[in-house]
Order: structure tokens, then sequence, then C-alpha cells
């Protein structure tokens, strides 16, 4: 069971403000009044998140420095007890949340970060708990044979190398020969992740989700269990239904309304409402959208941002056994072939994009009576789909039943693999490397400081003597619902809207160009004013009580 409300409610705007900036005055107010993540201090005073505001006294216009360096290994010490074992750990998250983790500590770290060890575990323990994981996955490596057929097996490993040969190349770690060990580690890694969860089995993208923690941990036994941790969290969004996807577009339409309703409506007006050019940013939780190093610290931030999840007894390496009937498999002269990206149902009928997914998400519907499903969709495909009834102001997708309407088994490979991996992108001497450092959390051109974050002073065109239209009256998921439980990557992904909007708006980018523009930003975001941005927004959410719990309840109504 995930984390609850009562988890959630208690975090103070002021713990999560603005990019890692605090008062120095008020730094011991900030200790004394608010921890996130913890139920007892609060709830013995009843305290709203308003109060905690009006507590500590934040204004966004008083002067701010920043807050923290990345976690020390000296101060990390400090969050244990004499026994080892980790005492405060909402707190390290804030202090995490605030600063990350110096590149020395991410192997320690991380393991907490991805609830990978129970609670209470001393370091002798922990030692002894993660020897004991690794010998398990050695044993459960070793039984690919027992555990799928030949062809499943072939299947699996042949999808999975050619994955693995393109990911995160240009790294040092995963430089050199196609038979390195770095690669090969990868490879067996998510290969025995396949094997042993045959309901999610292998999906495009998934190794983007391993390439990190296997860097950071520099050991495959040990990646693996951190991979089965963060599985645990993401496996549904590989899911072909579909309906975890759907849900986050959903949640990021809304907070993109809420939050700048005049960029919305230009969206809509050049039909990409729908927002599925951030199709990859969601599945992959933002890890391809900057350079290698800044999206360690982006993820350990996001990470950190959640409450504390350990399992209750250990990590589960193995899933469940595959149901009869995978509707992600189709025959193929004897084979498996796993229908890949995007799917569409058999049969006439169509219904707006934008309409199927809010009515998937609202009315939390399973996949059933939709046809069968034929092919998978490039993304040609797909943009066929967008355009075949003519209209750019409302693109239709022929759907006759929205349980299908997206697959993230995986994702086209023109979407997902934007650019080479080998692109100057992501080399060394790219524009991305030479941009200035992004540890500090500079301020972001049109500084969201200016009134509420929710609505900063972007500079929207307009026509003179013409204001803007009010925001609607629209509520927000609470935090332990928005983005199926990750709220603050949703603020990330508005972030990123946030800084181009401007530019796309002035250029008046239609959906293909606005697509191709934010292509060809992978690994170049600045992360330290993207971080800024989402803080800011995030933490202004936290604090207005724009929550909708019926609404939020609807749209993620129980699986």
């Amino acid at each position: 069971m995930g984390p609850l409300l009562e988890d959630w409610d208690i975090i103070s705007p002021k713990d999560v403000i603005g990019s890692d900036v605090l008062l120095a005055e008020k730094r011991s107010s900030l200790t004394t009044a608010a921890l996130p993540f913890t139920q007892s201090i609060l709830s013995q005073v009843g305290r709203t998140l308003s109060k905690v505001q009006q507590v500590l006294s934040w204004s966004y216009g008083e002067d701010v420095k920043p807050f923290k360096p990345p976690l020390s290994d000296a101060e990390f010490h400090t969050y244990l007890n004499h026994e080892g074992q980790l005492s405060r750990p909402e707190e390290l998250r804030l202090r995490i949340y605030h600063g990350g983790v110096e590149p020395s500590l991410r192997k320690v770290v991380w393991r907490y970060l991805l609830n990978v060890y129970p609670d209470g575990l001393t370091g002798r323990e922990r030692m002894d708990y993660m020897k004991r994981k690794s010998r398990e996955y050695e044993q459960l490596k070793s039984e690919w044979a027992q555990r799928a057929s030949p062809e499943d097996l072939e299947f699996i490993r042949s999808t999975v190398l050619k994955d693995v040969l393109r990911t995160d190349r240009a790294h040092p770690y995963y430089a050199g020969p196609e038979d390195g060990p770095h690669l090969r580690a990868l490879h067996d890694l998510l290969t025995t992740y396949a094997v042993t969860h045959p309901q999610v089995s292998y999906c495009q993208g998934m190794s983007d989700l391993a390439s990190p923690i296997l860097a950071v941990m520099d050991h495959e036994g040990h990646a693996f269990v951190c991979f089965c941790g963060i599985m645990k969290r993401l496996a549904a969004n590989f899911h072909p239904d579909g309906r975890a996807m759907a849900t986050k577009f959903a949640h990021l339409k809304l907070l993109l309304r809420h939050a700048d309703p005049d960029f919305y409506q230009y969206l809509q007006e050049a039909g990409a409402d729908d927002l599925f050019f951030c199709y990859r940013w969601l599945l992959l939780e933002l890890k391809r959208e900057f350079a290698f190093d800044d999206a360690l610290r982006m993820l350990e931030v996001t990470w950190s941002s959640l409450p504390p999840d350990p399992p209750e007894h250990e990590v589960e390496l193995v899933g469940p056994p595959s149901q009869v009937a995978d509707p992600g498999f189709s025959g193929h002269r004897g084979r498996p072939v796993r229908q890949r990206h995007m799917l569409r149902p058999a049969g006439g009928g169509g219904s707006a994009f934008e309409d199927a997914v809010d009515h998937l998400v609202t009315t939390g519907q399973g996949p059933g009576g939709g046809g069968r499903l034929l092919r998978q969709a490039s993304l040609d495909d797909l943009q066929q789909l967008r355009d075949n009834t003519g209209s750019r102001r409302d693109p239709l997708v022929q759907l006759p039943h929205p349980a299908a309407l997206i697959s993230s088994k995986s994702l086209s490979e023109p979407l997902l693999n934007s650019s080479d991996p080998l692109s100057s992108s992501s080399r060394p001497d790219s524009p991305s490397s030479s941009s200035p450092p992004s540890t500090q959390e500079a301020s972001p051109a049109g500084d969201v400081a200016a009134g509420s974050p929710l609505m900063p002073e972007l500079g929207s065109p307009q026509e003179p003597g013409k204001s803007l239209p009010p925001p609607p009256p629209l509520g927000l998921p609470p935090p332990q619902e928005f983005g199926r439980g990750n709220p603050f990557m949703l603020f990330l992904c508005l972030a990123i809207l946030l800084e181009h909007r401007d530019h796309i708006m002035r250029n008046g980018l239609d959906y293909n160009e606005l697509a191709m523009h934010f292509d060809r930003l992978v690994r170049k975001h600045h992360l330290g004013r993207v971080l800024r941005r989402a803080k800011a927004l995030f933490a202004d959410y936290l604090q207005s009580e724009v929550w909708d719990s019926e609404e939020g309840a609807e749209a993620t109504a129980p699986s």
C-alpha cells in the first residue's frame, strides 16, 4: 500500500518553496515549525497548510540565498542513530529535495529513496540484506531457460539488446565496444526482470530507467534490486491498457489549464492540447530530457519529494505469473510479437483524443469491448490518426473504445528515440554540456517570484486593450493521487512547458513544429531553471488549497 494523504498533507510550503532557497534568518523556524511527511507534529495542534504558511511568514518577495549544497557523507551520518538505523527518513528526503546528493554518496542514499530497505535495519543488517538479495538475483539470472520458453527468451533478449545498444552510449560508463561489461550487465538486468515479471516483461524505455541506477550502483545485483524498487511504482506506465499513462496525461492537462489557461487555449487551437509530445516525459519521468549528470540530480530530487514507502518485509524480485490471455502479445510465425507503441482496435467510429482520455480517466474503465488490437502505430501512423478528420481544432483519432487509446507498452521509436544516442545533443562537447553548470538553480527569465507561481507573468501575447480571461475554477487532485502519486513530476513537466511558452506562442508553432521543437531539446534542458520554477509551482500548489478530492477520486478511480 502506498503513502496515504496524511503522509502528504502536512508538508510545509516553506519546506518545498522555490529552489533550494531559504531565508537565512528563518532557518531555525523551519526546523521547529514543520517537517514534511510527519503527521504527528502538526496534527497535535491542528494546523492547516495555510496556517503553517502564516507561521513561517513566507513572502515570495523577500531576499533569498542558496539553501544547501549536495548532501555529504558526513552530514548523511547525522540522520543515522548509533546503530546505523535511519532515524529521520522524512528529514533526509527534505534535505535531498533542497540540495541533491554528492555523487560519491548516491549508491548509498538512492537505496533509501527507491524504497529498497525495510524499516529499522542497522548498518550490518543492510549489508547482509543486499548480499542476500544479490545472491537471489544471481539465482534468478541462472533460471532464464526455466522461466521462459526458447521463443519468448529469444524475443526478450533481442528486444532488450536493441535498446541497450542505444541507451546513454555517450556517457563514459556505457561507452566502448558493444560487448562491454556495463552494457552486458544492463542487458542481463533487464532480461532477468522481463522473465521474472511476465505480466510486465520488457518494454521500450525501461533501459532508460535502469541505466542511471546501474551507473550509480556500479553493481549488477544491487542495481537489479533498486530497479525492482522503482518498477513497483512505475510498472503501470508500461501496462498495455494504458490507463496509468492516460491518467497522467489527464492530470498534466488539468494542471496546465489551471496554471496558464491562455497557453492552454493556444495549444487547443493548435490541436496540441492532447500533449502527446510529452509522452516520453511522462513515461520516463523526464530522464531523457536532461544531460545524464543533470538527470541523476533531477531523479533524486523527484524521488525525495515522495513520502517514504519502504517494503513491509523486503523488495520482491519476482512478479506474479503471466495471465492466461495477454493482450500485449499476438502470435506471429510461432513467436510472440509484442504489440508495441500506440495500439488501436479494429472497426470504425471515432472520438476526440482528449474526450477519450477524459472518459477513460474519469470512468476508470478497463480494457475490453473495443475490438481486436490490430497493430502498432509509428509516429507517422499517430500523425495520420490525428489528421484524418482534417480539423486541427478538434484532432480526432479512430478509436471506438477509449481503453485502447494509449498503449504504454512502448512508445513509437521516433518519439522515444527522438535523437540518436550518439548525436550532438548527447556528446560531451554538445551545447548541453557546454552550457553553464546547472547545479545552482538560477532564476529563469520571467521570474516566477512575481505574483502567484501558478500564474507566472510570462508576457503572453494578447491584443491591446483586451484582458486575459479569468482562470477557470478548476480543482486539482490531492498529492497522493496527482500524477498517480508523483505530483512533483507533473510540475517539472509544467515548468518545461512554461520555459518555452513565449517562444511557442510568439512563433505560432503548430503541433508538428512544437513536437519537433521539444525533440531537438532532448538532453538539453537547463536543470537549474526548470527545478527553480517547478519547486515554486509545487509549493504554491501545496499551500493554495486547490485540491479537489472529489474530482481527484474520479480521475483516479480504482483499477
